[in-house]
């Protein structure tokens, strides 16, 4: 350490006798210093855009998980209600309860007013379908609406049906913005089937 010191000195008054303490050496470091902080820079330039890149597909994943989370919780709210419902005709598009659901599903609220709980969601998307369990081969088929007794049509004598499930029939498009980048769109297949409780 002192001797550095001293052969710091000796350079910074330009005597001609440094190399007896080393001048070359400290040179040779002083140059192999400055070099490292030359190539860690250029490291640093080719692992920013890497970083960045990484950064925004971490924030881009947890996006995609969170509006999934968001959709399978709306529907399987709609979903929960609308087996909960009394005298629901699923062979009627126009029926109450099947609009409150959508709406409930969409707005968070049977009125249908405000913003819709994901950006992009409407009540088109909702598709609701009555299933009916078939007891001989425990499998679950979709319950027509037809003048039948085993249908799905309350209205002309049909039975109540075992499940509903609602669902965004082709998908949720989600759009994946990226830095001068287009990705496209991923599309969520969001589904929930519940049991029906009400009459």
């Amino acid at each position: 350490m002192r001797r550095d010191r001293r052969l710091v000195q000796c350079i910074a008054r330009r005597r001609k006798d440094c190399a007896a303490l080393g001048a070359n050496n400290l040179f040779r470091k002083m140059i192999r210093k400055a070099n490292q902080r030359g190539q860690a820079v250029v490291e640093l330039a080719f692992q920013i855009p890497l970083m960045v890149a990484l950064l925004f597909g971490g924030v881009q994943i947890a996006r995609v998980f969170y509006v999934y989370h968001t959709l399978q919780k709306a529907l399987r709210g709609g979903a929960g209600m609308l087996a909960r419902s009394v005298n629901v005709d699923y062979c009627d598009s126009a029926d109450a309860a099947l609009a409150d659901a959508r709406n409930f599903i969409v707005f968070g609220n049977l009125q249908g007013e405000g913003t819709p709980v994901v950006q992009g969601l409407t009540t088109d998307m909702i598709q609701i379908l009555p299933e009916r369990g078939v007891a001989a081969v425990t499998a679950v088929t979709e319950c027509l609406c037809a003048q039948d007794p085993d249908s799905c049509d309350v209205s002309s004598g049909g039975r109540v049906p075992d499940f509903v499930v609602v669902n965004l029939g082709s998908g949720f498009p989600l759009p994946v913005p990226f830095p001068y980048v287009n990705l496209g769109t991923i599309n969520l297949r969001v589904s929930v089937r519940m049991p029906v409780t009400g009459g």
